[in-house]
């Protein structure tokens, strides 16, 4: 493991990365209150001028591929995604700095050009995601359309000029915890269930989903999301899904439960 504090410019900046979300992950669910916050912080690290913690990533390496370049993150995915969506805001008024922003933080210029986005979320977002980074219309329900267009009208009412905002988010700091696959390696799993820096709670069937998938390999992950976990989501919100696995256990297991 290996963990530091580091810049979000520099963190996204490294031109050859791929920061994929895994399908065990949650939906993309930042709400208004966290949007607000995160676009306060903005606010006050253009104001003062000086570094701002923002929060932590965890993130996944893939052990014996030499020089990946492909983070699969653990924890920090709704920040980060929702950071991604900040800077496509800036970029889209800020004709000084959109190819730079563009260039530097939201694309990779070694992947091909339909699939060139830096940031992989899972598929219940991704549609709704490359229309937003790419300039096209999405008219289905989205947090990732409505967090895109709530982060326009903030920067477009606070009044100040988007190349200061642009360079007040060089402000951001955040930690980074890097982990592998190695068996000395702390285990992703348990960093995942004890560690939500989100602000949204983490539902039973996101730690049941967590546990289940995320010991495979990438290859098994997708084929039992897809094939099976996915199809069970579907017949349930997430809280009929939480109340159908308390009864399930209560009924299956031998072992007392605590019921709330």
């Amino acid at each position: 493991m290996k963990a530091d504090s580091i810049n979000l410019f520099d963190f996204l900046g490294n031109g050859k990365t791929i920061f994929k979300i895994p399908v065990f992950q949650r939906n993309y669910e930042w709400g208004k209150p966290q949007c607000e916050q995160l676009f306060n912080d903005l606010l006050t690290a253009e104001k003062e001028d000086q570094d701002h913690f923002i929060g932590a990533v965890v993130y996944v390496t893939d052990s014996g591929k030499k020089m990946s370049h492909i983070y699969r993150i653990i924890d920090g995915q709704q920040r980060l995604m929702s950071l991604t969506l900040l800077l496509k805001a800036i970029s889209d008024i800020d004709a000084e700095n959109k190819d730079e922003i563009e260039e530097q933080y939201l694309t990779n210029k070694y992947l091909d050009a339909n699939n060139h986005l830096k940031l992989k979320p899972v598929d219940h977002d991704a549609d709704a995601f490359f229309a937003v980074m790419n300039g096209k219309e999405y008219n289905n329900p989205s947090k990732v359309v409505e967090n895109y267009n709530y982060f326009k009208k903030r920067i477009t009412d606070s009044g100040i000029n988007t190349p200061q905002l642009y360079e007040a988010m060089n402000h951001f700091a955040m930690v980074y915890i890097e982990l592998t696959n190695d068996p000395g390696d702390e285990n992703p799993q348990i960093i995942f269930a004890s560690l939500n820096s989100t602000g949204v709670a983490l539902s039973a069937s996101d730690l049941v989903r967590n546990f289940l998938l995320m010991s495979l390999n990438l290859e098994n992950q997708a084929y039992l999301y897809k094939e099976y976990w996915i199809k069970i989501e579907q017949f349930f919100t997430t809280n009929a899904f939480t109340e159908f696995l308390r009864h399930y256990l209560i009924v299956n297991c031998n072992n007392k439960l605590n019921t709330y």
